[in-house]
């Protein structure tokens, strides 16, 4: 954690298996207890890549369209 020199937006399925909402709890606690800048949300509904359009799996698309503004604000606010 102590070389990550940006702000991390780490996106989350609560239905993945690899990583799992367990991982992304203990990234946001690590994170948070080295101080770095950084957005995690985990998404309802979701699995793995569940943005990946070309997939197969891609079956569910209310979470990817939740999740495409938040990742366009997020870029807004740190890349200007």
């Amino acid at each position: 954690m102590g070389s990550l020199g940006c702000p991390l937006y780490a996106v989350f399925g609560a239905e993945d298996a690899n990583p799992s909402p367990a991982v992304a709890k203990e990234l946001r606690r690590r994170l948070d207890t080295a101080g770095k800048a950084f957005e995690i949300d985990v998404f309802e509904g979701a699995g793995h890549a569940f943005l990946a359009d070309y997939r197969t799996a891609y079956c569910r698309e209310g979470p990817a369209h939740e999740l495409w503004p938040r990742l366009v604000a997020f870029f807004e606010r740190h890349l200007g």
